[in-house]
């Protein structure tokens, strides 16, 4: 391997229109518009809302605050008028203590009595030795994850929001619930914000997300070694019916699968179930399908491609057969995208004397050094100042003839910025960020998630 670099021509990608609840993002805001949201309005009356029946579940050591705190989050989930609303006081409050006596507390309440529809519990921790992270919490998750009820997590060591001491603990407390009302009502299945697609693309589409969670090893003290716990894949799809108007809803459906450790092939079978009930539970014949896979390198590429597009094609046909009852069904345009995060390809610009050591900005498109027989182009969808970006590689396996008007690159930089997670561009297009998420989560449950109800969950994002 050698050091020399090349010179390539570089394109930027023009920022996507970004729209917030009817307001549009300014273009100046294009790398962090988190202050921009304050500005979002849905206009949902509050009489046509649906009122959440919140469980609060709090540290015992919260007493005297959880209901204080949890009003100010209420007021920052409401201020959006959206479809979704807190009520003035929590349908319920658990007390609960740390590990074993925190997830019983959840356990107990929910097996002693009715318990209502429209439920989120939110979940006000302190996890013991003034942990970052909560050791109950992917038991307490999948608990709440088999019987189909959303949660939220709020850490109180991460930032005491009962203890403000000064204005800036305040701003820091403000910042991170406005964050947690943003990430509760896109659990519950409301687009915050959305970005506009090349009008190119047919419609209705379907995004495909596909990645797999490899659990880091532990030791193990029955075995006397570190071992490795099984994978986990995830499937998300996601559709669009059109370009135009307002969005305010999501129509998401989502699976996963325990696979062997470390195993990232033959997915096509949860691919193919995850599709074709996707494709009922929206009543829809889509013209367009978008498959984004992470995790196939490039020597295992064609054998992959070779199994999982005919399982694709073979649940759309299935789909609209049910959709249809038998008739006669249009052909569904179906595009087929790899990408690739691990690569040592890096750019950097071409500054005067050839001395290249600045990163490339944000939206930065590469497209010509393909070195497999698919077309592929490079995206840096990321600019840190301290560090050197790197870029990911877009393999596109497949692309039929219906999408050839329709730029892969434009596509796939407009849905970096649809991650509800974070108000920023990110590396990967949403659908399959969505899938790692999904795939982390379950992959951190004893049963690698076969326990959740993705009937319950469909329409709804339980996994930011």
């Amino acid at each position: 391997l050698g050091e020399e670099r090349i010179r390539v021509p570089v394109n930027c990608l023009p920022l996507p229109r970004l729209i917030a609840a009817g307001y549009q993002i300014p273009d100046s805001r294009g790398k962090m518009w988190a202050p921009e949201l304050a500005r979002a309005n849905f206009r949902v009356d509050a009489g046509r809302a649906v009122e959440l029946n919140v469980v609060l579940v709090y540290h015992r050591s919260l007493d005297r605050h959880y209901l204080s705190v949890y009003d100010r989050l209420a007021r920052f989930v409401n201020n959006f008028s959206s479809l979704y609303r807190f009520g003035d006081r929590p349908f319920a409050c658990v007390e609960a203590g740390d590990l074993q006596s925190h997830w019983e507390a959840v356990e107990q309440y929910f097996m002693g009595g009715q318990i209502p529809d429209n439920v989120f519990v939110l979940d006000f921790t302190r996890p013991p030795r003034r942990s970052s992270t909560d050791p109950a919490y992917s038991v307490v998750k999948q608990m709440l994850g088999r019987a189909g009820y959303l949660s939220q997590f709020l850490n109180f060591n991460n930032c005491d929001h009962s203890s403000l001491r000064d204005d800036k603990m305040t701003r820091r407390s403000n910042t991170i619930l406005q964050g947690v009302a943003r990430q509760v009502l896109s659990k519950c299945g409301v687009r915050v914000w959305w970005v506009t697609v090349p009008r190119s693309l047919p419609m209705p589409c379907v995004f495909v997300g596909v990645d797999v969670f490899h659990a880091p090893r532990k030791y193990d003290p029955k075995e006397g070694k570190r071992t490795a716990k099984e994978s986990c894949a995830a499937v998300v799809v996601q559709l669009i019916r059109n370009n135009d108007g307002d969005h305010p809803t999501v129509e998401v459906y989502s699976e996963t699968e325990r696979r062997e450790t470390g195993k990232e092939v033959e997915l096509g079978a949860i691919m193919k179930g995850a599709v074709k009930k996707a494709m009922v539970h929206f009543g829809v014949n889509p013209a367009s399908c978008i498959v984004w896979r992470d995790g196939v390198g490039d020597t295992a590429l064609k054998s992959v491609t070779d199994k999982e597009i005919p399982e694709i094609r073979e649940a759309l046909r299935e789909g609209m057969d049910h959709q249809n009852g038998g008739g006669v069904n249009r052909d569904v345009s179906l595009a087929y995208v790899v990408c690739q995060k691990r690569i040592a390809t890096k750019f950097l610009t071409a500054e005067q004397g050839g001395r290249g050591v600045l990163g490339m900005p944000a939206g930065a498109l590469v497209e010509g050094l393909n070195t497999t027989e698919h077309e592929s182009f490079y995206i840096n969808a990321t600019s840190p100042p301290y560090s050197t970006p790197k870029p990911v590689r877009f393999v596109i396996a497949q692309k039929d003839d219906g999408l050839s008007e329709t730029p892969m690159s434009e596509l796939a930089w407009a849905l970096c910025h649809e991650y509800p997670n974070w108000t920023g561009p990110i590396k990967l297009p949403a659908p399959v960020q969505m899938a790692h998420k999904l795939a982390e989560l379950a992959g951190s449950f004893n049963d690698c998630g076969d326990s959740i109800n993705s009937e319950a969950f469909a329409n709804r994002m339980h996994y930011l």
